[in-house]
C-alpha cells in the first residue's frame, strides 16, 4: 500500500520532481561529514555487539568483529529481518563464539535498537509529532515508556530466558550473563546512534537540498522514525518503500520541503545509505577472500 501511494506520488510530481532533480548539485563536503557520522556510528554499533557477546562469552577482536557485522549487514536487504541475525551467528561461530551468545547478542542488539529508537523519537520529536498525527506524540511516548521498563528488566528477565532455552534444546548451561552496567551502557549508545544517524541526515540534506529546513531535532525525529518504520515492516528488504513514503510524508507534513523536494532527498538518501552500508561489507568480503587464498606460511625449526 506505502509503496503504491509512493508511486502514484511520485507519477503525479513527476515534471517539479525531474526539475528539482536537474537543480541538484551535490555539496561534497556536507555529505563527506555526514558519511563520516554514519561510519562513526557505525563504528560504535559493532562495540556494543563486542560488549555484548563478551557478556556471555569471550568476543572476537575488533576488526573481526567489524568483518563479521559488515558481512551480515546483506541480510537486511532479504525479505524477513532475521537474515543478519542467522549470518551474525553463522559467522561469529566460525571464530569461535558460542552459537547461543552469538544469537543473543544479536537479538538483544536488534530489540535495544529499536526500543531506542523510539525513546529518541519521543524526546527529539515532542513537539514534530504532535504535528504531524495527534496520536503520534502518544504512540512515541508509549514505546519509550516500554523500553526504559524494557531495559530495566532484562537483567532479571534474561537469565530466566537463556536459562529455559538452553534447557528446551538440551545444551549445557550458560555461566555468565550480562552485567547491568554493561547492558545499560550499550543501551546509551544505541540511543546515541540515532541522534548521530539524524545528524547525519542533517548535514546530507544540507548536501543535496539545502533547502530543506529545520533544526536537528526535527531531522533526528523524521530520519528515526522512517527508519524504523521501514526497519518494522518485515516483507520489505531493507525498509526499502516504506522508509522513503515515511521520510517524504513526515518531511512535507513538518512543512520542512515540498514533494518534489522531499522525494529527491528520499531517493537520494536511500542510495547514499545503502552504499553506506554495503561498501564495508564487500570490502571485509574481498580481504576474507584474500586471506583464505593465502597458502599457509611455512616456518623453519
Amino acid at each position: 500500500m506505502a509503496l503504491a501511494f509512493a508511486a502514484r506520488a511520485l507519477t503525479r510530481n513527476w515534471e517539479e520532481t525531474r526539475a528539482v532533480a536537474a537543480e541538484v548539485v551535490p555539496d561534497w563536503p556536507w555529505i563527506v561529514l555526514a558519511s563520516a557520522i554514519v561510519l562513526l556510528t557505525h563504528a560504535s554499533l559493532v562495540q556494543c555487539w563486542r560488549a555484548l557477546l563478551e557478556g556471555w562469552d569471550s568476543a572476537p577482536s575488533y576488526w573481526t568483529s567489524v568483518r563479521i557485522w559488515t558481512i551480515s549487514n546483506f541480510g537486511k536487504y532479504l525479505p524477513g529481518k532475521v537474515w543478519s541475525i542467522l549470518a551474525l551467528k553463522i559467522l561469529a561461530g566460525r571464530e569461535g563464539v558460542s552459537g547461543i551468545a552469538a544469537t543473543s547478542a544479536a537479538i538483544m542488539g536488534t530489540l535495544v535498537n529499536i526500543g531506542a529508537g523510539f525513546g529518541i523519537a519521543a524526546i527529539s520529536g515532542a513537539g514534530a509529532l504532535d504535528a504531524l498525527n495527534p496520536s503520534a506524540r502518544g504512540v512515541a511516548v508509549v514505546g519509550a515508556v516500554l523500553f526504559l521498563a524494557g531495559t530495566a528488566a532484562i537483567p532479571w528477565l534474561l537469565p530466566r530466558m537463556v536459562a529455559w532455552f538452553v534447557a528446551r534444546r538440551g545444551l549445557p548451561p550458560v555461566q555468565r550473563h550480562l552485567a547491568p552496567s554493561r547492558l545499560w551502557t550499550v543501551t546509551a549508545v544505541h540511543a546515541l546512534s540515532w541522534v548521530g544517524y539524524g545528524l547525519a541526515f542533517l548535514a546530507f540534506s544540507k548536501g543535496i537540498t539545502p533547502q530543506v529546513t529545520g533544526n536537528a531535532a526535527a531531522f533526528i525525529t523524521v530520519y528515526t522514525i522512517s527508519y524504523l518504520a521501514g526497519y518494522l515492516f518485515l516483507p520489505a528488504p531493507g525498509g526499502i518503500g516504506i522508509r522513503e513514503w515515511a521520510l517524504v510524508t513526515m518531511l512535507v507534513s513538518l512543512r520542512m520541503c515540498s514533494l518534489p523536494e522531499a522525494t529527491v532527498l528520499a531517493l537520494a538518501s536511500r542510495v547514499w545509505i545503502t552504499i553506506l552500508e554495503i561498501t564495508p561489507g564487500l570490502i571485509a568480503l574481498l580481504f576474507t577472500a584474500r586471506d583464505r587464498s593465502r597458502p599457509p606460511s611455512l616456518t623453519t625449526p
